[in-house]
């Protein structure tokens, strides 16, 4: 159901990772439900045909898309098995790789022909064409590399924004502001500019799925209560409050032995020992 790989340094400040996703039958809206990642996604869909479902509505997902993070949440169904590859970017590469703020594309997507022309279809055509998943994940890992510009700004957001990931959410805005020492004000107003999120909802929002991602890693149901413990819920239902909101009033799709989307891929797309250490 989900094969990933990592990107290489080159790509280290723009990609979290590249990943398939197959899902060999039909599938429903509540299948499929998809918690905020904070991040924009190229998807280049080989089979399906896929719907989005969000505060906008329903709509039919094109074969590719740019596309942005939803809040609070999103799903999808298609009516036939469904392929498709994801680029998970981190939350100011679609400004620096495309000019397109993250936060303009809140809760909604471009066709990627909008944004690279015909290399969309190129890339499209090209993956049909390639037969193996390894081969496909390395196929758009070179697609990606191309899209690197010669000179990059590693800019105050993006010191803070590697900052949060590495300390997994467990901080404050004001732990930002000394680490980069600018003022909560900058901060504000840049994250709000180029992400469409506060920096305390950037963060909680962070926080929250490095949660989801080790409850999903958990050996044991005992050790739910240690991992909120340590990203500063009180009890379950003080984080089930939040999860109600985003996916439901089962815990179980974490804990569960079920393969599910949500747990073997959306919960885990935070989850790498390496990710957050590509500082220059």
């Amino acid at each position: 159901m989900h094969e990933f790989i990592l990107p290489p340094k080159e790509l280290s400040h723009f990609v979290k990772r590249i990943y398939e996703i197959n899902i060999p039958r039909p599938s429903t809206f509540e299948e499929n439900r998809v918690i905020p990642m904070g991040m924009g996604t190229i998807t280049i869909v080989l089979k399906g045909n896929p719907r989005i479902k969000g505060v906008n509505g329903i709509r039919k997902f094109p074969k590719y898309a740019l596309g942005g993070q939803y809040f609070p949440t999103f799903s999808f169904d298609s009516d036939i098995p469904l392929l498709y590859y994801g680029i998970a970017l981190k939350p100011t590469a679609t400004y620096k790789l495309f000019g397109i703020y993250l936060a303009d594309i809140q809760n909604d997507f471009i066709s990627l022909d909008q944004v690279i022309g015909e290399e969309a279809n190129q890339i499209w055509q090209q993956l049909i064409q390639t037969k193996s998943t390894e081969s496909r994940l390395l196929l758009l890992s070179d697609f990606m590399l191309r899209k690197v510009p010669n000179m990059t700004e590693y800019t105050h957001l993006d010191v803070v924004i590697d900052y949060i990931y590495e300390k997994k959410g467990i901080l404050k805005v004001k732990d930002l502001c000394d680490y980069e020492d600018v003022s909560r004000r900058y901060l504000e107003k840049t994250f709000k500019k180029f992400i469409g999120f506060t920096p305390g909802q950037f963060i909680r929002q962070v926080r929250f799925n490095f949660t989801c991602s080790e409850i999903a890693a958990a050996d044991t149901d005992g050790d739910v209560d240690q991992i909120l413990m340590k990203f500063g819920y009180y009890d379950r239902s003080h984080f089930m409050k939040k999860f109600k909101k985003y996916h439901s009033d089962d815990l179980s799709v974490l804990t569960g032995d079920n393969p599910s989307l949500f747990k073997t891929v959306f919960s885990r797309i935070m989850r790498s020992d390496s990710e957050n250490s590509y500082h220059p």
